[in-house]
């Protein structure tokens, strides 16, 4: 496959090209992380593989070992 283009819409939309969401099985609903590496921006389709993969990826960085999350805010 070659280079696919595509246009970003005025609220930052991107519509990936039909091919690419068929060949990585990008359906509606599927979670993408942006990654930027060395002035490149990489679309990653989040899977199992993806999640597995970035397992460990932070050890040794000195973060906590749990992070828990506060209650959410009540709405007024």
């Amino acid at each position: 496959m070659g280079i696919e283009y595509a246009t970003v819409k005025a609220k930052g939309q991107v519509v990936i090209p039909v091919e690419i969401r068929r060949k990585f099985q990008i359906d509606q609903g599927t979670r993408v992380a942006f990654l930027e590496e060395e002035g490149r921006l990489f679309v990653q389709p989040v899977t199992d593989e993806f999640i597995e993969g970035m397992k460990g990826i932070l050890h040794g960085r000195g973060l906590p070992a749990r992070i828990e999350r506060s209650p959410d805010r009540k709405l007024r």
